[in-house]
């Protein structure tokens, strides 16, 4: 976090220090307006559209997928209206048939298809195997293995109602653990019950993945793809000629945690976030699919996609539960120490569900709104109330920052309290009604100031009262005033927080910190400590800041990190887990609930979407990693007219014509950052990575953006999205289920769609008023 912040203040020097020499190379006084650019009109090539942050147009046409015929050899476990269940007598592999298709899933790859493969022993070992597990040996060294390379052994297999439960023996290490299969509806479900987990030899499970190579393909052998939730959500499409890819898909659902775990680079450029614990298969677009729905032990789980190339000719995904992690222990302050693991486990049991998909549902639209559905029967999503008019635009506001001086620190003010409502008057008079208004730093010290102690509020801002009135004028105008809060990190040890006491600690029993520094300088006096409260101690903070918030009228809050950092905690008295972790943080929403109208959160995680009225920050890429042939709105097909959620700044976007255009096919709404003081007073503080937020700077463009989002969105504020066809390269027709439909044109030409013309860089709707 410290490195990005860091980072982000590089790139801001950069591009202040070569627009400054532009503007003096050209003669220009600050703040004159800029000539009118001359460009010579780009040239139309689908190349430049057909890389991984779009999506390819599916081939037409394409034949049957055959299915595989059942072996006799494989016994029929449970059968019910939808599917059968088969399994070998050793349960070492199983089949699942749709009964409505004929198509047939299996764990484990034909021998024909293997024998091609050309695979080592220890790969064809784990290519037949029900199973892969990590586990540490006697040394603390992490090894991996499967059932035929551990020495396993199928103890019993007994029945159980829809299914059986298979207990395996793993003689080389001296484990044993059971998996139960069973039907339910559409859905194959696999458990681990953690209760069965005997480790009495040498080894200590570090994972367990079951049945990953359910639905693995060879090569291009079967039409289709990986659906990995990777930012929006990308696609890793079966191909036979590939790169040599040196590394897989590990993706960390809910994200890293750094109690136990390490970052090897922190210079590189951050990974999109793994928000949803899904992943799916597809074999043959529009034919058959499913999606896997990590339920229980996702706290503590990843999602493996390996493409063809990395160690075998398959394209194979599957969950990965992490029971104990590797860490190192520090023995002195000059950071000596040793490797070693978990002695404990998670104690989590662990379950995945496999929902079967066929025909027009058997793509990565259809493993959207099959996840949408599952989220809806967990109440936790449900169609959001009917919203009438424009679309809303989020418009964050900075108010102050401090900054070292020869005494103490001094502040910064950015944006007033009456400013802040100057703002807002301007872009209504601009014609933009429907505003959120999150007001950042508006706290004593600034937004890099005594969290979590936030009041007073701040008097160079105007103080309370002035707060008091901003929120009661806003409110008038019908735009919601949203404070912003963060209950996961603490600068420092105040009154409510004492970092030995409600800190976080690490495997290695240390308190958990970071540094924020400023530019350049690592040694510089504004360099902040960084701490992360414990959730409960978070909780407690919360409560009582609540009543402060009512007391003033505040009834809406937006969270920062919350909702998208989620950390273990080793304090030997009173540790807790990541699922205690998520469950202290969902208790804190309710308590926040309880007092405010409206919650808003960044970048959720899936488990606190039950509680967000708005979401801020949400993907709109992938990582794009080599492997990844595309980028999908899978994330924003689940959400869209169950929540309103919000593109990331358009003012930090290097091309913001294709970004507004990204907004309109992902339904996202616009956000800006701005400020009433112009960006180069933040220079010597930690905010200067915001080197472009002054708002007359950006008056226009956000008038001009919201202008023509709104036009797109505004008719499907309440519609879900049922269809996304990519019907050439960068031209994509987005369908809601209220009938619109919007087709956006990424190209640079004018592109003939159903008998309309839509313009180079432009869109059209389809339907509707």
């Amino acid at each position: 976090m410290s490195t990005v912040i860091k980072g982000a203040g590089y790139i801001a020097l950069v591009c202040l220090l070569f627009f400054g020499i532009v503007r003096l190379a050209l003669g220009e006084e600050p703040g004159a307006d800029p000539p009118e650019p001359t460009l010579a009109k780009p040239e139309d090539s689908p190349v430049q559209y057909k890389i991984n942050s779009y999506t390819a147009p599916e081939q037409a046409g394409g034949a049957k997928v055959p299915a595989r015929n059942v072996p006799e050899g494989m016994k029929l476990m449970a059968e019910n209206e939808s599917l059968q269940l088969f399994a070998s007598n050793d349960a070492q592999s199983v089949m699942i048939k749709n009964k409505a298709t004929g198509y047939v899933w299996s764990s484990v790859p034909d021998e024909t298809t293997i024998a091609q493969a050309r695979l080592n022993e220890e790969w064809g070992a784990a290519v037949r195997s029900p199973f892969l597990v990590e586990y540490f040996d006697e040394s603390a060294m992490q090894n991996r293995g499967s059932y035929r390379s551990l020495g396993a052994a199928t103890q019993r297999i007994q029945p159980l109602p829809d299914g059986f439960s298979a207990t395996y023996a793993l003689e080389n290490i001296g484990v044993t653990f059971a998996m139960e299969v069973k039907l339910e509806a559409d859905s194959l479900v696999v458990r681990l019950p953690d209760q069965a987990i005997v480790e009495k030899g040498a080894g200590r499970l570090s994972s367990i993945q079951p049945f990953p190579f359910l639905g693995a393909v060879r090569k291009n052998e079967r039409p289709g793809y990986i659906f990995i939730p990777d930012g929006s959500g990308a696609l890793i499409r079966f191909q036979q000629n590939h790169p040599q890819y040196d590394q897989a898909f590990e993706g960390r659902v809910y994200g890293l945690d750094m109690a136990v775990e390490s970052v090897k680079d922190r210079f590189t450029l951050p990974e999109q976030p793994i928000m949803m614990p899904v992943f799916g298969f597809v074999h043959g677009v529009k034919q058959n699919g499913f999606i896997g729905i990590i339920e229980d032990g996702k706290y503590n789980a990843r999602i493996s996609a390996y493409p063809s190339g990395v160690n075998t000719d398959f394209y194979w995904a599957s969950p990965k539960f992490m029971l104990r992690y590797p860490y190192f222990q520090p023995t002195s302050k000059s950071m000596g120490g040793f490797n070693t693991y978990q002695k404990e486990r998670n104690r989590d049991d662990r379950q995945v569900r496999y929902m079967f998909l066929s025909g027009k549902d058997a793509d990565y639209v259809g493993m959207a709104k099959a996840y949408r559905g599952y989220l809806e029967e967990q109440g936790v999503l449900a169609p959001k109330r009917k919203s009438e008019g424009d679309i809303p635009l989020k418009v964050e506001m900075l108010g102050a920052e401090k900054t070292p001086g020869l005494i103490g620190n001094r502040v910064v003010k950015m944006t007033s309290f009456e400013e802040a409502e100057s703002i807002i008057d301007r872009l209504q008079s601009d014609g933009i009604r429907n505003i959120s208004a999150v007001f950042q730093g508006w706290n004593s010290g600034g937004v890099n100031g005594n969290n979590p102690d936030k009041f007073p509020v701040s008097k160079d801002l105007g103080g309370k009262q002035k707060l008091m009135r901003l929120k009661e004028d806003l409110e008038q105008k019908g735009v919601s005033l949203y404070l912003y809060n963060d209950y996961t990190n603490a600068f420092g040890s105040n009154d409510h927080f004492n970092p030995k006491v409600d800190g976080l600690r690490t495997a290695g029993n240390r308190v958990m910190s970071d540094i924020y520094y400023l530019w350049f300088d690592a040694e510089s006096s504004a360099d902040l400590t960084v701490y992360f409260m414990n959730p409960t101690a978070a909780g407690r903070i919360a409560a009582k800041d609540v009543r402060q918030f009512a007391d003033m009228g505040i009834d809406a809050l937006a969270l920062d990190k919350t909702g998208w950092i989620l950390y273990s905690d080793f304090n030997p008295k009173d540790g807790m887990s990541r699922a205690e972790a998520a469950d202290e943080y969902q208790k804190l929403s309710r308590t926040l609930r309880e007092q405010t109208d409206k919650l808003a959160y960044y970048k959720p995680f899936d488990y606190m979407w039950r509680y967000a009225d708005q979401m801020y920050e949400m993907p709109l890429y992938s990582s794009q990693y080599m492997f990844a042939t595309d980028t999908v709105p899978f994330l924003q097909t689940v959400l869209h007219g169950y929540r309103d959620y919000f593109a990331p700044n358009v003012n930090y976007n290097a091309n913001p014509q294709e970004y507004m255009l990204r907004m309109i096919e992902y339904g996202a709404y616009p956000s800006y950052y701005v400020m009433n003081e112009p960006s180069w007073k933040l220079k010597d503080t930690l905010s200067n990575h915001l080197f472009t937020s002054y708002f007359e700077d950006w008056r226009a463009d956000i008038k001009t953006t919201y202008e023509k989002v709104n036009s797109a969105l505004k008719q499907v504020q309440n519609a879900a999205i049922e269809e996304r066809n990519v019907l050439d390269w960068g031209v994509v027709e987005v369908v809601y289920s209220n009938g619109v439909k919007i087709i956006v044109n990424y190209r640079q030409k004018d592109m003939q769609v159903r008998g309309r013309t839509v313009p180079p860089m432009g869109f059209v709707t389809v339907g509707g008023e």
